[in-house]
Formats: C-alpha cells, structure tokens, sequence
C-alpha cells in the first residue's frame, strides 16, 4: 500500500510538472500569437460654413439738454458770430484811425522841418507861392487836428492826410530828382563809353561777330545817347518848379534793348580753328631699318612740338572767353 501511494505521488507530481510546462508554453504561444493592432481609419468630411449675413437697421436718434444752460440755435448762432465780426472789424478801423492819425501828425511834422532844413534846395525847385501854401496846409491841419479831428473818423482822417502830402510829396520828389538825375545821367554816360570800348576789343577777340551786329549795337548805343541828350535840354529849359520832364529811373530803363543784344552776342561760341594740313613725306627706299626708324622718332618730335602751341592758342582762346561774356553782361 505505500509502494502504491508513493507511486501515485510521483505520478500526482509528474503531471503537476507536464501541467506547468504546458501553461509555460501556452503563454510564450500566447505573447507569439498577439495581434497586431488594427490602424484606425479615418474620414474627411467637408461641412460647409454658413454664410454670416449682416443685418442693417437704421436708427434714429435724438438729443435733449437738460439743466438751465441750452445750447445756441441757428438764429443765435448766427447773430453772436455777425457781432463777433462787427467788433473785429470796429478794433481794426480803431488801430488804422490811431495809424493814421501819428502818420498825419508825422507829416506837419516833416513839412516844417524840410522847409527850414533845405530851404535852398526847395527854392530851386518850387515858387513862393508853392512854399507858403505848404507851410500854411500844415499849419491849418495841425490846428485841425486838434479841434475838429480829435473826434474824427477813418475816412475823415484819410482825405486830410491825401490833402496834406500830395503837393509836399511833389515838392519833395522834384529836389530829390535834381540830384538823383544827374547822377543817373552820369552813369549812363560812362556805359555807353564801355560799349563803344568793347566793340573796338570785338574787332580782333570776337571774329564770330560780325560788323554788321557790331555797327548794330553802336547805332543802338547812339540813340540812347540822343535820347538823354533831348531830355536833358528840354529839362533845362522847363520850368524847375513843375512836374519834372524825365526821372532817374527812366535813365536805366533805355539799355534794356542794348543790353540783351550785347549779352546774346558774348555768348555766341568762336569758330572752330581749322585743321593744317600736314604734308607726310614718304620714303622711297626702305633698305636701312635703322635709318627709317629714326627719321620716324624725328616726324613724330617735330609733330608733338606743332602740336603744343596750338594746345596753348586753345587754352587762351577757353581763357579769353570767359572774361568777354563777363564783361558783355556786366554792361
């Protein structure tokens, strides 16, 4: 009986192990034999959006104030900006009247004085007559200036003013002109000397201007000088206390024709310098080399020495130029 039962353990226990090794290679088959997993498949589906729409709704709105202080209506409006342009208007007539008025004063001022201050010269060029009438409107305006105009207006004080200086201006214009006008002649005088210098120079500087055009701007030159000459004499023999016969800025005015035809002409380019023409001497014989070459070297010195003078002649033709453009519009 223990035989059996010891058999029947070893048998219990042999199973047990065939058992494990079973469950072991049941497991290592089952680890093998995993799936593999599945990759998820996926869809696009397109959904297309709505379309925002936008709703417009007018709206009106209104506005009320509230509280004691209102705002302007239209008439209002209206009214403060007419009156805000009525003072604008009334400060600046005040300040013209108050300019007018020390301007007014200024003159009585200035007639009183030129008449003690240039006496002689005033009385070369006006009457007595002239001279009491103007001593007198001064003093008849100062006395008027401080009785009737101390209340006047604008346009009250504007006449007075035109009636006070319009024969003093005339008086004071003629003696300022006796000197000016001499001046004036004088000048004009030593312009037309430089044109007629300059037309001699032209005669060998300025070959590209003809004789004609030069004998042009002499004849041009000589009705200036008749112009000024007519003037003068009959300004000599008009009376000296009435408007004069020509003024000195008249005397600069007669050139202005003479002057744009001297100018156009000083900028008129020279002619070109025509081209010598170089007689090339040519060598019969070429039999010795050496000879050749040298008489070449000798033609070529020969040539650059012809040439640099004329190199020179250009430089102070370009120097020349200048200097007769400038005098051309200097005049």
């Amino acid at each position: 009986a223990e035989e059996e039962t010891k058999e029947e353990v070893k048998d219990d226990a042999a199973e047990e192990e065939t058992k494990g090794d079973s469950t072991e290679e049941k497991a290592e088959e089952k680890k093998e034999e995993k799936p593999k997993k599945k990759k998820k498949m996926t869809k696009t589906i397109k959904v297309q959006k709505e379309k925002k729409r936008m709703l417009v709704r007018k709206l009106t709105v209104g506005s009320y104030h509230v509280g004691p202080i209102q705002p302007y209506n239209e008439f209002t409006m209206e009214e403060s900006v007419a009156k805000m342009a009525d003072l604008a208007k009334k400060d600046k007539d005040r300040m013209m009247l108050e300019e007018i008025k020390n301007t007014h004063e200024s003159y009585i001022y200035l007639i009183k004085n030129k008449l003690i201050d240039f006496e002689k010269e005033i009385a070369a060029v006006s009457t007595q007559e002239q001279r009491d009438a103007l001593s007198k409107s001064a003093e008849e305006h100062e006395e008027w200036m401080y009785d009737e105009g101390y209340d006047a207006d604008l346009e009250t004080y504007t006449k007075k003013y035109n009636e006070l200086s319009a024969p003093g201006e005339k008086m004071f214009s003629r003696m300022k002109e006796v000197g000016a006008r001499d001046e004036a002649v004088t000048e004009m005088n030593k312009k037309l000397e430089k044109v007629a210098a300059l037309m001699k120079k032209w005669e060998t500087t300025m070959p590209q201007v003809t004789e004609e055009e030069r004998a042009d701007i002499i004849s041009k030159a000589d009705d200036v000088k008749k112009w000024i000459a007519e003037k003068v004499e009959a300004q000599a023999a008009a009376d000296p206390s009435t408007d004069p016969v020509f003024t000195s800025s008249e005397v600069p005015l007669q050139t202005t024709e003479l002057q744009a035809a001297i100018s156009k002409l000083s900028r008129r380019p020279k002619p070109a310098p025509k081209k010598e023409e170089k007689e090339e001497k040519k060598n019969e014989t070429d039999t010795e080399s050496g000879e050749s070459g040298t008489e070449e070297k000798e033609d070529d010195s020969s040539e650059e020495s012809k040439e640099e003078p004329k190199e020179e002649e250009k430089e102070e033709e370009e120097d020349a130029a200048p200097s007769e453009d400038k005098e051309g519009e200097e005049l």
